[in-house]
């Protein structure tokens, strides 16, 4: 009686080993299946965001080359702005320079002016002075 006891209960015991292995054969088959649906969809997802993002990236590629540009342009704006400004400064320093040079010719012309005003002056007084007593 005992023999035929422990032999059902190890007939028992290896119908659910037999049991669990089939139902663990199952889960994984069934697993493989849905990781493979899910491999699937995220190549799809992979390919549609590619797709998407092609233009978005050929976009961007223009629009850095634009900002570049600007960048270029502003740079050369800057450069033609600052010579600009120093051939600015080099006509106020030429016009500061005529100021003096026409300042020292004026007062120099006065100078002259003067003497020769004084000397036409004392000239005439002469001559006056030469025809009065002549007579």
């Amino acid at each position: 009686m005992v023999n035929q006891s422990w032999l059902m209960i190890v007939s028992a015991g290896f119908f659910i080993i037999v049991f669990i292995f089939l139902a663990a054969i199952v889960f994984l088959i069934y697993t493989t299946l849905e990781l493979k649906k899910i491999g699937t969809n995220l190549k799809e997802f992979l390919k549609t965001t590619e797709e998407s993002l092609i233009p978005v990236l050929k976009e961007t590629e223009l629009t850095l080359q634009s900002i570049r540009k600007i960048s270029d342009d502003v740079g050369k704006i800057t450069e033609d702005a600052k010579k600009l400004t120093t051939a600015v400064n080099d006509v106020a320093v030429n016009v500061i320079a005529l100021s003096f040079l026409l300042k020292d010719l004026r007062e120099s012309l006065l100078i002259r002016t003067s003497g020769l005003k004084a000397g036409i002056r004392e000239a005439f007084n002469t001559f006056i002075k030469q025809l009065k007593e002549r007579r």
